[in-house]
């Protein structure tokens, strides 16, 4: 995926300056949340009066609405076929039109350069196994995931906000970080991904609107996807696990300790009664707190709580 456009750069700083989420300026300009995150990563061409509708939407003084403009005429002028040789072109087309000829275990392998969740898997019980990544072990995965916490709420804050820290918060850390939105007829059964080797984190609509409205599952997804950008992202081309290797070596099992615990932090647990009253204080499902309230006692966590 292409870094965003001086135009996706200036329209992300105005809705970022305006502390508005996607969700809001796609409403306040009478588009979708899908449609606006395209423009914004530069997958979609600027639309013809698209600069003039969200002056008009939005209200914007005469020099954003000039900042804006520019923005959008310097990104015309950009050649999208993005610094690629003539070989490079000749390559990507050919493998394009001869795709139906790759052999079927080479074409999962390329599949496992992304990494992504899917439709009806649940959190710690996933049918497919991940792609094989370095060993982290559940103790390291706790502590990085509280170290996470630390950065962006402090200690007494039981509920991670993690959709402001998607969408406004981790770019003013990670400042080449991308996070988009694409719709279903674009993401097919995959609720979420993370591009190996890039800065970029997308969502689904459905998961995106779900997770700002404290859908548990949703919520759980989303922190999913973050545990494979943080943890995954630079893992460059890489073979599935079987079963000789070590669960803690699954970038799914990975993914999934690290977004329980930032979920439910071990730090918490004494506040909570019970695994249901947990779910309910975290954000999270039912079916998700249990295993995590399930995996805290074995860990003897609950008793030193």
């Amino acid at each position: 995926m292409a870094a965003l456009t001086p135009f996706g750069i200036a329209l992300r700083k105005l809705r970022l300056d305006r502390g508005e989420r996607l969700l809001d300026m796609a409403s306040a300009i009478g588009k979708s949340v899908a449609f606006l995150s395209a423009v914004e990563t530069g997958r979609r061409p600027i639309p013809d009066g698209f600069v003039a509708l969200i002056a008009r939407q939005l209200q914007l003084a005469p020099d954003q609405t000039h900042l804006l403009r520019s923005a959008a005429d310097q990104t015309r002028k950009e050649v999208r076929v993005e610094n690629l040789s003539h070989p490079d072109r000749e390559l990507v087309a050919a493998f394009a039109r001869q795709l139906d000829d790759v052999p079927a275990d080479l074409r999962e392998q390329l599949k496992k350069i992304i990494l992504k969740s899917q439709d009806g898997e649940v959190p710690f019980t996933r049918a497919r196994r991940g792609m094989w990544v370095p060993p982290v072990s559940t103790a390291n995965l706790r502590a990085f995931a509280d170290k996470v916490r630390d950065i962006f709420v402090d200690a007494t804050t039981v509920t991670f906000p993690i959709m402001n820290v998607l969408e406004f918060a981790l770019g003013q850390l990670l400042p080449d970080f991308v996070f988009d939105v694409q719709d279903p007829e674009t993401m097919g059964r995959d609720e979420g991904r993370v591009i190996a080797g890039e800065s970029t984190l997308i969502l689904r609509t459905d998961i995106y609107v779900g997770a700002w409205n404290n859908v548990g599952r949703h919520r759980f997804t989303a922190c999913h996807e973050l545990g494979h950008y943080l943890l995954h992202r630079e893992v460059k081309f890489a073979r599935t696990r079987d079963d000789s290797d070590k669960i803690y070596c699954d970038a799914e099992w990975q993914a999934d300790t690290f977004a329980g615990t930032l979920l439910m932090s071990p730090r918490h647990l004494k506040q909570f009664s019970s695994a249901d009253h947990a779910a309910g204080q975290c954000g999270m499902t039912p079916a998700a707190a249990k295993v995590m309230w399930a995996k805290y006692t074995s860990e003897g966590l609950l008793a030193a709580a």
